[in-house]
């Protein structure tokens, strides 16, 4: 008579399983569409507000940097664990480059064909990394939350080095300034709060160093 009453309850138990599973990943989704849709319009806005720059600041629509800083946050703001965050920070990457074309289009600017950019693959490579490393900013154990600042930071150094030795000519050397101060800054900020061993500082910012100039060799052979 119990065997009935087995019968039903485990497949019960196994539903009641599987809805919190289920729940999770429809907030996911929500967060990744949010995230996208947020990127879209952010990427849209910065074409017509770069004419607003002053000179000084105007690489900023021209740069890694620039697409990666917001990025970076969406995905550590939303709370996103590991797996969705990999997701999410290619999806924000690609929107925020196809918001700007689609605004440059509208404004009469010829752009290309869509998700054809070069910074659009820039962004699948790069954005599963940065929403990974915004993700172990939060949730990460040692050493990998100390090792999360990496990414973001080699961006910022590296570029902004880049910017001051290689299109030195041509751009204003205040842009590129600004984003080594605060891929330093975050840099620091990060190991006072995290306060790891010291043999685990000298490894982030030997990778930091090393990802830099990296970097610097890449973007100068392109």
């Amino acid at each position: 008579m119990t065997r009935p009453a087995q019968l039903v309850s485990e497949p019960v138990a196994d539903h009641a399983r599987l809805h919190p599973r289920r729940s999770r990943i429809l907030r996911d989704g929500v967060a990744i569409a949010a995230i996208g849709a947020i990127a879209l319009v952010l990427g849209g806005l910065t074409s017509p507000a770069q004419q607003f720059l002053p000179d000084a600041l105007r690489s900023v629509a021209n740069s890694s940097s620039g697409w990666s800083i917001p990025v970076f946050l969406l995905v550590w703001l939303w709370r996103l664990r590991p797996v969705p965050a990999m997701i999410a920070g290619p999806v924000a990457f690609v929107l925020m480059v196809e918001g700007y074309r689609i605004a440059s289009e509208w404004r009469g600017f010829e752009y290309g064909a869509p998700f054809s950019d070069s910074y659009t693959f820039i962004g699948l490579v790069v954005g599963p990394i940065l929403g990974l490393s915004a993700s172990l900013l939060r949730y990460g154990r040692s050493p990998w939350r100390t090792l999360a600042i990496a990414p973001l930071a080699i961006i910022l150094i590296g570029e902004g080095v880049y910017g001051l030795t290689v299109v030195a000519d041509s751009t204003s050397p205040v842009y590129w300034s600004i984003v080594i101060a605060l891929g330093v800054g975050a840099t620091v900020l990060h190991l006072w709060r995290e306060r790891p061993p010291l043999r685990l500082v000298a490894l982030t910012i030997a990778v930091i160093l090393l990802g830099s100039a990296a970097f610097w060799v890449a973007y100068s052979s392109l």
